[in-house]
């Protein structure tokens, strides 16, 4: 039997839709594959999580459920929207945030396979094309399996160590890679954030405002 989503369904407002979504679960989720590869779909459901967090980008936490099961899946979609951008951004800061998104999905795509650290799994990625293609990085919902600190969270030694070994391992490990999954490949794009420091600067008062700290200083 099919699906009974409307698979033509627009995920979160985005053009990903709910076929688009579950043509990548079956393709690249293993997970996804052997918990409910044989099940019907009955309807996705998106939540931006986000909550303004998001480095220029909406990400949708998307939960499917089931006909023939009360257990659901949840996958996430984050997308990088111009929405976002203040009023009156150039085309080149445009160019320069696409650029970050090609970096991120060349890093999950080419680097993380090798890097042996704590990684979250990407499912697909898409290349984001200005007035043409949204783009998207597909990858596993970590709500259960991770935490998001807040701005003003601190961590502690142990932790602080644990990441300086990731950090060594991972290194290490692209050195000793054949240099042409990644030398000189991401040099044009290492100077992109300079072009938004201004649009940054005008983003420390909300900053300050989520972190409560603002009359401390």
């Amino acid at each position: 039997m099919s699906n009974i989503v409307d698979q033509s369904k627009n995920l979160g407002g985005r053009s990903f839709t709910a076929e688009w979504l579950l043509k990548s679960l079956q393709k690249n989720d293993n997970i996804y594959q052997k918990l409910h590869g044989r099940n019907i779909v009955k309807n996705i459901t998106t939540k931006n999580v986000s909550d303004g967090k998001g480095f220029l980008s909406y990400v949708l936490r998307c939960t499917v459920t089931f006909v023939d099961t009360a257990n659901i899946y949840t996958t996430i979609l984050k997308i990088p929207v111009m929405e976002l951008f203040p009023e009156g951004d150039n085309e080149k800061l445009k160019l320069s945030f696409i650029d970050c998104h090609k970096s991120e999905c060349d890093f999950y795509n080419k680097l993380a396979p090798i890097l042996d650290i704590p990684v979250p799994k990407v499912h697909e990625t898409v290349e984001w094309i200005l007035d043409k293609q949204e783009g998207c990085v597909h990858m596993e919902d970590l709500t259960l399996r991770g935490k998001c600190l807040v701005f003003y969270e601190n961590i502690n030694l142990t932790q602080v160590k644990c990441m300086i070994r990731h950090l060594a391992h991972m290194h290490k490990n692209v050195l000793s890679a054949d240099p042409s999954l990644w030398k000189g490949e991401y040099l044009k794009r290492s100077k992109g954030l300079f072009d938004a420091l201004d649009m940054f600067n005008a983003s420390v008062d909300v900053f300050l405002d989520k972190c409560n700290h603002k009359r401390k200083l």
